[in-house]
């Protein structure tokens, strides 16, 4: 009886078995967990913005001016009148040399003038006298009564007087030639600012001799009102500067008056502006460059009433290349770096990533850090264009509000913006956020923002 059952379970266990399989199969696998919805990311279309592309060099500033201040006459030095490291007019006595020496030389040109008039008028009476003698001794030979050695004596004493007059006349110039030295001794015992500018330290100090055996140098000024900028371009800069139209003003004599910006050490950007008025007439065979000079006014500034600029600082110069371009602006975010070079993902048909290579003007449109005030932004996120719908939404739906859940979005600054000269239209949308989270021939979900430049009474 036991080994019937047996063998009837074993018969049907099989069959059992395969039932309970079955009706497991029909039940199905266990349904795949729903896709992600695709990243949102800000996008923005590129507009077009007036555009300057620049050459960029470094630099240093010198003074248009400069002079040094020297003690042209010998005598011991008794004062100097200025603040070391003051600014100084043109015209103020920096100096005094003890003038007693050149006072006592004044004096004795000026009797020595007195000396030589006297015997002047001395010669003048002599000759008068020598004349009637002359005269007279003339009349006496006429006469018979007379002996020809006493006119001949009386002819010679007349000739001696007018040589005394002709000598007293010479020594009277020497004597006004050496009051115009003693004078011009004695000027030069008060020494005086050649220029306006800011004067060094002095060199000498009071008590000492000077000019013994030669120029004493004192001290030294540079004018600051105006400055040179100074750097060398490139021949190749050198050769597109002369084709461009900027380059060459037609019938100017001296070269154009191209205008130059530049920034010294914690500057920011380029503040300063200034003319280029020279370059050199060659190109430095050793370096391939060529000396440009621009000139720069250095204003006194407020607080301090003090000048920012200084002869020898190191300047970081552009200068124009060409004209205004009108380009495609884009924020600097958007763009991304790869082996091929820099690249911005745009959305294609479907809201598709898609990666686009780009050529970037080298300057920054705009940059934060060397501006002040307003500055470009990103707006509120805007419904698509047309009404488009977003990836992954619902047909017929324009995707979720701007804000859904929360307080709507507002404007985003724009730490920089730069400007594309190949490689997008202002048709094209660009992606500025949720770069890591898209891949190209991957759909995303786009906030539309507008990007916004500052009002022009702002900028």
């Amino acid at each position: 009886m036991v080994n019937a059952l047996r063998l009837y379970l074993g018969s049907n266990g099989f069959i059992v078995l395969a039932a309970c399989l079955a009706a497991l199969g029909c039940r199905g696998a266990p349904p795949a967990p729903p896709e992600p919805p695709p990243p949102v990311a800000s996008v923005t279309q590129p507009i077009d913005f007036p555009v300057q592309s620049y050459y960029e060099y470094n630099g240093y500033l010198d003074s248009v001016e400069s002079v040094q201040v020297r003690a042209r006459v010998k005598g011991v030095l008794e004062e100097f009148r200025f603040t070391e490291g003051d600014e100084v007019k043109k015209g103020d006595l920096l100096y005094r040399i003890d003038p007693r020496e050149y006072e006592a030389a004044e004096l004795k040109a000026k009797s020595d003038i007195s000396k030589a008039e006297a015997d002047a008028a001395n010669a003048k009476a002599q000759i008068r006298l020598t004349k009637a003698e002359v005269d007279r001794q003339q009349k006496t030979y006429n006469s018979g009564a007379g002996a020809v050695f006493d006119l001949d004596k009386a002819q010679a004493n007349l000739a001696a007087a007018q040589a005394q007059l002709d000598v007293a006349a010479a020594n009277r110039e020497a004597g006004e030639s050496a009051l115009r030295t003693a004078r011009l001794d004695l000027e030069y015992t008060q020494i005086k600012a050649p220029i306006d500018g800011r004067i060094s330290r002095t060199l000498v100090t009071p008590g000492n001799l000077v000019g013994q055996n030669e120029t004493t140098l004192l001290t030294t000024i540079v004018r600051m009102d105006e400055l040179y900028v100074y750097y060398d371009a490139a021949e190749r800069d050198l050769i597109e500067y002369q084709r461009t139209p900027s380059g060459a003003a037609p019938g100017a004599k001296g070269p154009a008056t191209l205008p130059v910006e530049f920034g010294v050490a914690t500057e920011k950007g380029f503040p300063h502006r200034g003319v280029i008025d020279f370059r050199e007439n060659r190109v430095e065979t050793s370096t391939g460059t060529v000396r440009i000079r621009g000139r720069v006014a250095n204003p006194i500034v407020e607080p301090g009433r003090h000048r920012l600029l200084y002869p020898g600082l190191f300047a970081r110069i552009r200068v124009p290349s060409g004209p205004l371009r009108t380009l495609p602006v884009i924020p600097e975010d958007a763009l991304m770096t790869g082996q091929e070079g820099q690249f911005v993902y745009v959305l294609g048909e479907g809201n598709v990533v898609q990666k686009r290579s780009v050529t970037v003007v080298p300057q920054h449109v705009w940059k934060a850090e060397s501006q002040q005030g307003p500055t470009w932004t990103l707006a509120a996120p805007v419904p698509p264009p047309g009404g488009a719908p977003s990836a992954g939404a619902a047909p017929g739906a324009g995707g979720p509000p701007p804000g859904a859940g929360g307080p709507p979005p507002g404007p985003v600054p724009v730490r920089s913006v730069v400007a594309v000269a190949k490689g997008l239209t202002r048709a094209d949308r660009v992606l500025v956020t949720g770069l890591t989270k898209s891949r190209p021939g991957a759909p995303v979900t786009p906030e539309h923002r507008e990007l916004q430049q500052p009002a022009p009474e702002a900028k």
